[in-house]
């Protein structure tokens, strides 16, 4: 089983219109792992994820500013697509997928509160949620200053969103 993980409902069809990160050719994108593809239920202008497979086999999430999972997901609906083979697909990298063509949806899990659903798969430990109360705060100033030194690199909308999230902690 594979997932696409989005905020647009009604969809039978996922289109190859986002920027393969390998090829930089048009995709629809695709991951085996449903904790990632409960992340990727965000606004394109939130285009902020900080998670990824680890060692230990699981997700990882790490919150950058305080209550980012709350922020970003809490009260949400999300679209879990799912399509049952991986026949025509490109494996590019760990649980993620890609295809230069269209592809058929097969099945919708519709996610009321895409946060709540998140706290689920980290109940069921298949995912490990890294609190920013609980980061180290040398590590959490390095990641702030990061973001304060590159923020114009990602254009208006991803500069918007640090502006609201990480200015606070700047001082």
């Amino acid at each position: 089983m594979l997932y696409h993980g989005t905020t647009i409902g009604g969809l039978d069809t996922i289109k190859a219109n986002a920027d393969s990160h390998t090829s930089g050719k048009k995709v629809a994108y695709f991951t085996g792992d449903r904790c990632y593809a409960l992340i990727c239920c965000r606004g394109r202008n939130e285009n902020f994820v900080t998670m990824g497979l680890r060692k230990d086999g699981r997700q990882h999430y790490y919150e950058r500013f305080p209550d980012q999972l709350p922020i970003l997901y809490r009260g949400r609906q999300g679209y879990l697509y799912m399509i049952e083979t991986a026949a025509g697909l490109t494996n590019t990298k760990g649980h993620t997928w890609e295809s230069e063509s269209d592809v058929p949806v097969h099945r919708c899990e519709v996610v009321d509160d895409v946060y709540s659903e998140i706290l689920k798969e980290e109940k069921a430990g298949n995912l490990v949620i890294h609190r920013y109360a609980e980061i180290d705060p040398d590590e959490q100033k390095i990641h702030a200053d990061y973001i304060r030194e590159h923020m114009d690199e990602e254009g208006i909308e991803m500069k918007q969103f640090y502006l609201t999230h990480f200015s606070a902690l700047w001082s």
